[in-house]
């Protein structure tokens, strides 16, 4: 048998940014609004501790720039988040699963059900509180978890769970 070797036109090759995605549920911006007040409460305290335990801090300049910063640092961060929220999005399709997330470096990970390895569902509090839920995708090879789909209504992600799981064990079988 001769080696063939023919050249491939990439051009022919199906798109994953062709494919219509399904955005998070909108009450995971608030989940993640919430969350942030509360490590930005954080560093305003430890901002303010600061301040009144260290002497040569309580001079007005340095009062100001601190909070400034602390200020700043929380705007641009909720700034942030909410650019980065309207990106995220995803879609099941026969064979994977894509995930879209990133505003100002976007990612779009393709995880195909014949490399995941086990899923699981999470809920954090304030998840738990507004219905939520995160669909973790372990895939083979690694020990870390490849891809997490968040903001998802807690039934739907115990659903594509069950329906993922059901593709891996069709995909395993004999003659699947």
């Amino acid at each position: 048998m001769d080696f063939i070797n023919e050249p491939f036109d990439i051009r022919l090759l199906p798109k994953a940014e062709d494919v219509p995605l399904t955005p998070i549920e909108k009450a995971y911006l608030l989940v993640i609004r919430i969350e942030w007040g509360i490590s930005a409460t954080v560093l305003l305290i430890t901002g303010t501790v600061l301040i009144f335990s260290v002497k040569s801090l309580q001079h007005p300049v340095w009062i100001f720039s601190i909070f400034a910063g602390l200020i700043a640092l929380a705007f641009g961060y909720a700034v942030v988040q909410t650019k980065s929220f309207s990106q995220k999005a995803y879609a099941l399709r026969d064979k994977d699963v894509i995930y879209r997330s990133g505003w100002i470096v976007q990612k779009t990970h393709t995880c195909p059900f014949n490399r995941i390895q086990h899923s699981s569902v999470t809920t954090g509090f304030f998840e738990r509180k507004y219905g939520l839920a995160t669909l973790i995708l372990y895939t083979a090879g690694t020990d870390e978890t490849d891809l997490q789909i968040p903001g998802l209504k807690e039934a739907d992600a115990y659903a594509m769970k069950e329906w993922i799981t059901q593709q891996i064990i069709h995909e395993e079988q004999p003659g699947a």
